[in-house]
C-alpha cells in the first residue's frame, strides 16, 4: 500500500509520524483480514486447516487417502456439488479426480429404472474403490441404485490381406 498523501494544510513532520503510524496499523489490520484468505488455498493448506476446510464443505477423509487426493477433493468440493445429481455432472466429477474413462448410463435396456450403469476401467477403479463409493454416495443420486462395471482395455492386431484363388479342376 502507497504512502498516503496529506492534504497541504497537514504537512509537518508529526503528521507525517501519524500518516505512517496510521499506515503501519492498517496494514496490519489488512494482512489479519487477509490471512484467512491465503489458508483457504487447499491446496497449500496446513492439515489442520484443510480438515476444517472439509468440514466446511461436507468431505471426510476417507481412510489412507493421499494428502494431495484430499486437498483436492476439498478444492473442488463447491464445484462438484454444482455437477451433482446428474449423469453428466457425475462424469464430470470422476474425470476431474482423475479418472480417464468413465461412462454413466441411466435407463439401460434390461435394468429396472432405478439403476444407473457406471462403466470406467479396471485399472483406474483398482486401489480407487473406496473414493469411488465415497463419491458416489456423496455425489449421486439419492434414489438410485448404482452398478459398477470394470472394462478391461485389451490389445489385439489384426491382419487383413486379399487373396485370390483361382484354379480349374478337370473332370
Amino acid at each position: 500500500m502507497d504512502k498516503p498523501q496529506l492534504p497541504i494544510w497537514l504537512d509537518g513532520s508529526s503528521a507525517n509520524k501519524l500518516a505512517d503510524a496510521a499506515q503501519q496499523i492498517w496494514q496490519k489490520v489488512e494482512s489479519q483480514l487477509t490471512y484467512w484468505l491465503t489458508l483457504q488455498q487447499s491446496e497449500s493448506a496446513s492439515l489442520a486447516i484443510l480438515d476444517l476446510l472439509a468440514w466446511e464443505r461436507g468431505i471426510t477423509r476417507i481412510p489412507d487417502e493421499a494428502l494431495e487426493l484430499y486437498a483436492k477433493r476439498v478444492q473442488l468440493a463447491q464445484l462438484n456439488a454444482n455437477d451433482a445429481g446428474s449423469a453428466d455432472g457425475l462424469e464430470r466429477i470422476f474425470k476431474r479426480l482423475g479418472f480417464g474413462y468413465v461412462a454413466v448410463n441411466e435407463r439401460v435396456p434390461g435394468l429396472e429404472w432405478d439403476q444407473v450403469q457406471i462403466e470406467m476401467l479396471e485399472t483406474e477403479f483398482a486401489g480407487k474403490e473406496r473414493l469411488v463409493l465415497e463419491l458416489i454416495e456423496t455425489y449421486g443420486k439419492t434414489c438410485r441404485r448404482y452398478l459398477l462395471n470394470a472394462l478391461a482395455a485389451i490389445t489385439t492386431a489384426e491382419g487383413a490381406g486379399l487373396i485370390n484363388y483361382n484354379k480349374e479342376v478337370a473332370r
